[in-house]
């Protein structure tokens, strides 16, 4: 046994889920180099935290693992007061910070290197994986060879995915992204003989009758879609999720306690959860999505087309353009074009950082540069507009990375599944740094990648659908109106006295306790949320 590392675990699911990368160079590093190395993955895709303390480093996949060996850790507050800044999902800032002071994770793409030397060990963070210093955008579009190349990658993608000595699922909806790596996956599963076991989120019944099925372009029950795509692949076996009695609100203790931090993204969990556990239950050992497509796969806006070419002072261009899809799509000329001279003029301007209104204290946000780093994030994004510098970060975003990799293994771990997004895949990323722009959007056609490329694959119905676009969990704050939580009568009383080094509690208090809405709820779901994971630590804490 070496003094200079160490694999804490309690036994059982932990000393099962401490990461192997350590091992492959363990026994040749020791004994010939002193010397210790430890990696994750491209992507990220399989969390690794790490811990320096003396003359040891502890590493693990679970964070409880190197809590529970080493009791002084206490929560870190900058990585508490970023996440608590804004009410997105995105919580990882900054890189390879986490919830708990000094438990670091290793962002995608790097690894250490432990050394021991006289004065104890020395830890050097090393990068293998740089895309965005290396791809670079092929300007010479040839529509043939990026068709071909965009079909075989995402072809492969989507066959590596699918395998497994168990079945396969796929979360669904009506919509670009999970359909076309559905109907790849259904044809390539069907040379099998094997299903595809589909798992779709409906509005409850009673809110259906109450609201209809649709909200503007907005539809908020995607079952007739769904229903419609798999008739055309008879082995895919569709289930429906109303989850009824659940809210956002419901399994929060659950989920803060094996994801290890507080989550934000608690609406869709209602019908993830249920999914999982039916997936197990079904012989399902990998799950799919489309989660990431939005930024590669079903990525492509003509806002963001007529932009590159105005820039690039290719006028006449731009204005062939813009009535090819003003008239493709039906769209009044003159209300599009305000629209877009709105955008357009915008994206030449510092774009404003909007935080929490209600209650957050903000005087930490320049002292910990949690607004300058905002600001880089969105920096180039103007509604449909990016630059091209904001779309490489975009798709390789390492704080989105980070959450997913966290999200998909500790899922995985806990119910017993593996998660794949074939849109995620390494090469699919990037491929899409290097396709000409003209592939995402051109001659009158958004999100091509899909509606052009794989017209044969995804059906008329979906991939020709430019007027509707689903809404998953369009019911949240109806909801929670019906069922509430149990044995509180007001939110209020889920506000933990913890979150009071961070907000103004009588404030908060008062807000959480307004009616619900599509404006408050996810707010209210972020404050409940880390209200949970700040008492669950410091009863911890008091216990030790």
């Amino acid at each position: 046994m070496v003094n200079f590392f160490s694999t804490p675990g309690n036994g059982g699911e932990k000393s099962l889920v401490i990461m192997f990368w350590g091992f492959i160079h363990l026994q040749y590093m020791i004994k010939e180099k002193n010397e210790f190395r430890l990696y994750t993955d491209h992507l990220s895709s399989r969390c690794i935290h790490y811990y320096e303390s003396g003359s040891k480093v502890y590493f693990s996949t679970l964070t409880s693992s190197i809590t529970d060996a080493v009791s002084e850790i206490d929560i870190c507050d900058k990585w508490i007061r970023t996440s608590l800044s804004m009410d997105l999902a995105y919580c990882f800032l900054f890189d390879g910070l986490t919830p708990f002071e000094g438990i670091k994770i290793l962002p995608y793409g790097t690894g250490i290197v432990v050394k021991k030397n006289e004065r104890g060990i020395e830890v050097e963070k090393v990068r293998y994986y740089d895309p965005l210093s290396k791809i670079k955008e092929n300007k010479k579009y040839d529509d043939e060879k990026c068709k071909e190349g965009f079909r075989t990658t995402f072809f492969k993608c989507v066959r590596d995915a699918i395998r497994t000595d168990g079945d396969c699922g796929i979360l669904l909806s009506g919509g670009l992204d999970s359909t076309a790596v559905g109907s790849v996956a259904a044809k390539y599963l069907e040379k099998e003989n094997k299903n595809l076991y589909s798992y779709t989120s409906v509005p409850l019944k009673k809110y259906v009758d109450e609201n209809g099925r649709t909200n503007g372009y907005k539809i908020e029950d995607e079952s007739k879609d769904v229903m419609m795509f798999c008739n055309h692949f008879p082995n895919i076996k569709p289930e429906f999720l109303s989850c009824d009695g659940e809210n956002c609100l419901t399994h929060v203790d659950e989920l803060c306690d094996y994801l290890e931090l507080p989550f934000k993204s608690l609406i869709n969990y209602v019908w993830l959860r249920d999914s999982f556990i039916m997936a197990r239950k079904q012989g399902v050992k990998v799950i799919l999505s489309g989660a990431y497509g939005n930024d590669t796969i079903s990525f492509g806006y003509m806002e963001n087309t007529l932009a590159r070419l105005i820039k690039g002072f290719h006028f006449i261009e731009a204005y062939k353009q813009f009535m090819t899809f003003t008239k493709k799509e039906g769209i009044i000329k003159k209300r599009y074009f305000k629209r877009f001279l709105k955008e357009f003029i915008s994206s030449f301007r510092k774009q404003e950082v909007i935080f929490d209104e209600r209650g957050y204290k903000k005087e930490y946000l320049n002292k910990y540069d949690i607004e300058s780093e905002w600001d880089k994030l969105f920096r180039g994004m103007t509604g449909n507009i990016r630059t091209r510098d904001a779309y490489q970060n975009s798709v390789f975003a390492t704080g989105i990375l980070q959450l997913t990799g966290i999200v998909n293994t500790k899922d995985g771990l806990y119910y017993g599944v593996v998660m794949r997004d074939p849109s995620m895949d390494k090469r699919m990323l990037e491929l899409c740094l290097s396709l000409p722009y003209k592939c995402f959007a051109w001659n009158g056609v958004e999100r091509r990648l899909v509606r052009e490329y794989l017209k044969d694959f995804v059906p008329d119905e979906i991939r020709l659908n430019t007027r509707f676009r689903g809404r998953q969990s369009a019911d949240a704050v109806f909801r929670l109106d019906l069922y509430g939580v149990k044995k509180v009568k007001k939110l209020s009383e889920l506000v933990s006295d913890s979150l009071g080094k961070y907000y103004d509690l009588n404030l908060v208090k008062a807000e959480i306790d307004e009616p619900n809405d599509e404006d408050n709820i996810d707010w209210k779901a972020k404050i409940v949320s880390f209200g949970v994971f700040l008492s669950k630590y410091s009863a911890k804490k008091e216990g030790d």
